[in-house]
């Protein structure tokens, strides 16, 4: 009993130990673990939503390009309205039109982006408007010009008006140009090419009309450029003090048939540095949270466990040392039952003739008697007790040979009975010896002792396959047993009849040990009337042409 307890104290300790085990490393491995994964969802998280702010952040620029782009293409378009007006008045027949200086004079007063009119019969320019400082201009030759000579060529041959540009004026800043080219109809050519109307337009009034300067203020930093369509040479038309342009969003507009493109970036850059460092010191936190959370509750449950099975170890070995007990208990008890039914016997056999005492004689067969039983009842409980542990290797055992020990032991009982057995055929099962010698004992035990009514008792054995089972059954034709009592019968101590024989322990015996092997035991009633007792254990199949004999069989 000391060296039970003391080995139970020891698995008590490495249990503790393999607590404390759990509680340190595998916890910080859990919260580890937490963190990593919480760390890559909410990077995930932060990544798509970052993604999602610049989709809508590169939107919005788009939006604003398009609305300036707009703004900008109104206002050029403006710009050439005068030119439309100078190609109406012109007369057929003459190479200029009448009071041009007025009309031009009216005409730059409604459009104050444009700084000179000019007329080009031929491609040569003729007329301007103001003329101060534009003297220069007078003799132009548009068609062979170094700067206008390509897009004068291109528009005359098109037939459509074509801005040009931007040109470095002399006094400082850039112009555009605008082109309509005016045909003349001729009865004898047809349509014949007459000359241009000319519109010079500062580059800084028609971006001024367009709010160009505005995305400034919204935050934003652009660049207004042209490709030359001869060299594709790109020229800058406009851009804000912070030119440089990271990834930005580009907008084209075509104004006149030339071709302008509008980038759009924000001043700062695309990122929100300040946003983004704050979702990550929160998404942080929260993993660092969520991994204190998950390591503190797997501390818990590592605790809870090794409590458990600390407890579960207390309590199996609290039950093996109290089954120990009853065992020995139960062992050593037997002993002195079976000293006083001997001396019993004794003293009723050297009293015998010399008292003449009949109560003296019924007490000493009392004696006797209950001697005898409660030698039964030891030895019954002691087998209880141990039902649940094999006495023996677990092996194929043959069922036959086994009954035949049996009932060799209970011929005496059987005799006495009037008992016929008829034997069936018996499976082999996987169980150890002795206890299968306990069940079928017990079994037949149960069938002589409470199997009698008013006609001969018979006892049948037989058995059946059933999968990975054999179901073996032990029927007699007596009373039976009513369906409400079948489960009681298999308690410990249990008897339907106190006046009966037995100790009330023999079924709880059946059970206990057909439950350890995995199967289990039931009474239902026996074809023609009767009780059967049903025995489920493990099958197995024979050696293979080998029967081993139950001689060690109780």
């Amino acid at each position: 009993m000391s060296g039970t307890a003391s080995s139970a104290g020891e698995r008590v300790l490495r249990t503790d130990h393999a607590g404390s085990r759990l509680g340190g490393c595998p916890p910080r491995l859990v919260g580890l673990l937490a963190f990593l994964l919480a760390g890559a969802l909410i990077g995930g998280l932060i990544w798509r939503q970052e993604q999602q702010r610049l989709r809508e952040a590169r939107s919005q620029a788009a939006s604003v390009a398009a609305e300036r782009a707009h703004d900008i293409r109104t206002s050029v378009e403006g710009a050439l309205a005068p030119t439309y007006a100078l190609a109406a008045m012109l007369q057929p027949g003459r190479q200029g039109i009448p009071a041009f200086a007025a009309a031009c004079d009216r005409l730059l007063r409604h459009f104050p982006s444009v700084s000179a009119l000019q007329l080009a019969p031929g491609g040569v320019v003729r007329q301007v408007v103001p003329l101060a400082g534009n003297e220069s201009l007078i003799g132009v030759d548009l068609l062979h010009d170094p700067d206008l000579g390509w897009s004068a060529r291109y528009s005359r041959n098109s037939g459509m008006p074509l801005l040009t540009g931007p040109f470095r004026l002399a006094g400082g800043g850039l112009e555009v140009v605008g082109l309509l080219p005016t045909f003349a109809d001729d009865l004898t050519h047809g349509r014949t090419f007459w000359g241009f109307a000319v519109a010079r337009m500062p580059l800084r009034e028609v971006l001024r009309q367009s709010r160009l300067d505005d995305l400034e203020e919204q935050g934003y930093a652009y660049q207004l450029f042209r490709r030359d369509p001869e060299t594709r040479e790109k020229a800058l038309l406009a851009a804000s003090p912070r030119a440089d342009l990271v990834d930005p969003v580009e907008k084209e507009l075509v104004v006149a048939n030339a071709t302008w493109s509008l980038s759009v970036a924000p001043v700062a850059g695309w990122a929100d540095a300040r946003g983004l460092l704050l979702q990550v010191a929160a998404g942080l936190l929260f993993c660092l949270v969520l991994a204190w959370q998950a390591a503190w509750q797997a501390r818990l449950v590592a605790a809870s466990r090794a409590h458990e099975r600390t407890l579960e170890l207390r309590v199996a070995q609290r039950t093996a040392d109290l089954q120990r007990f009853a065992e020995v208990t139960a062992h050593h008890l037997q002993e002195p039952a079976r000293r006083v039914a001997t001396y019993a016997g004794r003293l009723r056999s050297q009293l015998a003739g010399r008292v003449n005492d009949p109560e003296a004689q019924l007490s000493l067969d009392f004696i006797g008697q209950q001697a005898g039983r409660l030698q039964e009842l030891l030895r019954d409980a002691e087998l209880y007790l141990s039902a649940d542990q094999p006495r023996g290797q677990i092996e194929c055992c043959s069922v036959e040979a086994v009954l035949q020990s049996v009932l060799t032991k209970l011929a005496g009982p059987i005799a006495e009975a009037g008992a016929r057995l008829s034997i069936g055929h018996l499976p082999p099962a996987l169980i150890d010896l002795p206890r299968l010698g306990d069940l079928f004992r017990v079994a037949i035990e149960n069938a002589l002792q409470h199997g009698r009514g008013t006609q001969a008792l018979r006892i049948d054995v037989s058995g059946e396959r059933s999968g990975e089972w054999v179901i073996y059954h032990v029927s007699d034709n007596g009373p039976g047993v009513e369906e409400e009592y079948r489960g009681r019968v298999f308690r410990v101590f249990e008897r339907l009849s106190s006046s009966g024989e037995g100790t009330g322990v023999g079924l709880a015996i059946v059970r206990r040990v057909a439950e350890s092997c995995g199967g289990q035991a039931w009474i239902e009633e026996a074809p023609g009337g009767g009780c059967r007792l049903a025995l489920q254990l493990p099958a197995a199949e024979p050696p293979a042409g080998v029967g081993r004999a139950a001689g060690a069989a109780p």
